[in-house]
């Protein structure tokens, strides 16, 4: 597995490239900025990029993606809800994503949630296929955008926001999803990584989002 963080953009976006060490193929998640040094780190991992995925339409997230889709010439990929929402509206996807996608990278598989909140149409990417990060046994990983974070959840009051729906959103695709559980990697949209188990343990709206009985 080939899994990079980095930290770009005027606030401090995560963006992922992920993919196979097998076929050394990645995808890159979300674009926060600095496309310069985002190929420049792609190019020292000799790998090569085959998609661009958004977690969200947020410019903080989309940030100077053109520059990367023209250099590497690869699709782009999102969520028709959030084109429609007027979110983001610069650039119509490649091919839109809807929960239950799935995207093949190597021996990887790329699962598509939709789950919405932070803004309508966003996305969750998770793959079982991980079973180590640096030196840690796991169970899978999970790219979550602004959707949660680590010991905190995003924001709900920005255009298209809507509390109700990001808490049943960490719910319902995370916390209680049979295909996900509490050895999973959680890799956000800002901040430091962390793992489910930890967000059920020590997220500080964790009552909002788990059943009285885990509470």
């Amino acid at each position: 597995m080939i899994l990079k963080r980095l930290i770009v953009g005027p606030l401090g976006t995560n963006t992922y490239i992920f993919g196979s060490s097998e076929t050394n193929k990645v995808v890159i998640i979300d674009v926060g900025g600095e496309p310069e040094t985002i190929i420049n780190v792609i190019e020292k991992l000799n790998v090569k990029p085959i998609k661009l995925l958004l977690t969200h339409g947020h410019y903080d997230h989309t940030l100077k993606l053109g520059k990367i889709l023209r250099y590497f010439e690869i699709p782009l990929m999102y969520s028709k809800k959030e084109f429609d929402s007027g979110v983001f509206t610069q650039k119509k996807a490649d091919k839109w994503l809807t929960e239950g996608d799935s995207i093949h990278v190597g021996e990887l598989t790329i699962h598509v949630l939709e789950t919405p909140g932070h803004s309508p149409g966003a996305l969750s990417y998770y793959s079982k296929d991980p079973k180590e990060y640096e030196g840690q046994k796991i169970e899978g990983v999970i790219f979550t955008g602004d959707l949660i974070f680590r010991r905190s959840i995003g924001r709900s009051d920005l255009r298209g926001g809507d509390s109700r729906l990001l808490f049943e959103s960490i719910k319902k695709k995370i916390m209680y999803n049979p295909e996900v559980n509490d050895n999973f990697l959680i890799f956000p949209g800002h901040m430091g990584i962390t793992s489910v188990g930890e967000e059920r343990r020590l997220n500080m709206f964790k009552n909002y989002f788990l059943e009285d009985n885990d509470t």
